[in-house]
């Protein structure tokens, strides 16, 4: 689908007031270039010509609210068919971002709800790049991934080809992921999740973060909910693919497994993944980095970057996870170690070791799950760790405006 989208003619372009202009076949008017709107465009081209749906059939940015709900969203698309009594009902609803938007489940999830909301069974999401596209199904009261819009016709019968699941392939053995690791990395294709750890570090580093992060996508294991000191696990929610943001305006892209957790009331996502990091200003120097982002009603953001190379320590077949605590504060700076370390000791002491940061401790010995005891305590431990850098980075804030 997506060498049929890029391949499609887009409109006139016309000036206007010093800047170009798509003449907007559905609305009739010219409308401001911006590469969100090329891809709206193409979008428009492609549904008409090659799904053969009507242009009387297509509003585009239409408000939610002319369906009779009160709310000030818009949809980007919207295709309509005609009902019996002659009126016109929504029936699919396309979502266009452009090209540098990653089609994560946040998006995904704003889709599917703009779909509830007006009934549409039909959904698609694309930025350019990628395309996804959903249709609701009775039959389990839930949105199927489908291969691609059918034709107009076709989603007027409720016809479609949903994309079949396959079941997650059987994690690499133990003894084999240092070989996997220098030989095989580079060709190694699993389909969807791919693998982030950085060809630069150290091998004896580099086998325990890939052991971690084959721990945290395999969903066929759940870590066990209940208390666990700071918060309480509701759920183990499994792998989402998500994209965050840290405090340098990097962004982070990829599968993270979520958790969903009570904290004093409160329930939010702490998710973790495992990827590849490197500073704008020294790009080559590629490292591993450990990542907890948290995301509430309101924000989403990276609570712990933990690298590798600077914070692991492994002897023999032990490996000790620990954090040496520096941290971003938006655009307020960098917190005080210290005073961070005072907020640890007073909210979870067991975390304050060796003037460091202490985590946990696995062996590495053997395939780690999430039902392990000691895989347990370090999950525990990174969620209650960036739960308080979470709490400090508040309080500073709090300070500086006091300034």
């Amino acid at each position: 689908m997506y060498n049929r989208l890029s391949s499609k003619q887009l409109p006139p372009i016309y000036k206007r007031k010093g800047k170009n202009h798509y003449l907007d076949p559905v609305r009739k008017k010219l409308i401001h270039i911006t590469p969100e709107e090329t891809v709206r465009q193409k979008v428009i081209s492609y549904i008409i010509e090659n799904l053969n749906v009507p242009a009387e059939s297509i509003v585009v940015e239409q408000h939610l609210s002319h369906y009779g709900i009160k709310t000030k969203k818009r949809a980007d698309i919207v295709i309509h068919k005609m009902t019996s009594d002659g009126n016109y009902c929504p029936i699919c609803v396309i979502e266009c971002k452009s090209p540098d938007v990653y089609l994560d489940d946040n998006a995904r999830n704003q889709l599917l709800d703009y779909c509830d909301l007006i009934e549409a069974d039909y959904a698609m999401m694309v930025n350019g790049v990628d395309c996804f596209c959903y249709k609701y199904d009775e039959s389990c009261n839930n949105y199927v991934a489908i291969t691609e819009l059918p034709q107009y016709g076709e989603m007027l019968e409720d016809k479609y080809i949903a994309i079949e699941t396959t079941e997650l392939p059987e994690r690499i053995p133990f003894h084999q992921l240092k070989s996997f690791l220098i030989n095989d990395f580079s060709t190694y294709e699993d389909g969807f999740y791919g693998y982030e750890i950085s060809s630069l570090t150290p091998i004896e580093k580099a086998v325990p973060a890939f052991n971690l992060l084959e721990c945290l996508l395999d969903t066929r294991v759940k870590m066990p909910t209940g208390s666990y000191g700071m918060f309480d696990l509701v759920e183990d929610y499994g792998v989402r693919m998500i994209a965050y943001g840290n405090g340098s305006g990097g962004k982070f892209y990829g599968p993270y497994r979520s958790f969903l957790v009570n904290i004093d009331g409160n329930t939010e996502f702490y998710s973790i993944t495992i990827t590849t990091y490197s500073k704008s200003t020294n790009p080559e120097n590629v490292k591993t980095c450990i990542c907890v982002a948290h995301d509430d009603e309101e924000t989403s953001h990276h609570a712990l970057q933990l690298v590798v190379e600077d914070n692991i320590i492994v002897d023999g077949e032990l490996v000790d996870f620990y954090h040496h605590g520096k941290i971003a504060v938006g655009r307020s700076g960098s917190g005080k170690v210290d005073g961070l370390r005072q907020l640890v000791e007073k909210r979870c002491p067991k975390l304050s070791k060796d003037n460091k940061f202490y985590l946990g401790r696995l062996k590495n010995d053997k395939l780690w799950r999430l039902d392990d005891s000691s895989v347990i305590e370090l999950i525990e431990n990174l969620i209650s760790y960036s739960i308080i850098r979470d709490e400090y980075r508040v309080i500073v804030k709090n300070q500086n405006k006091l300034k």
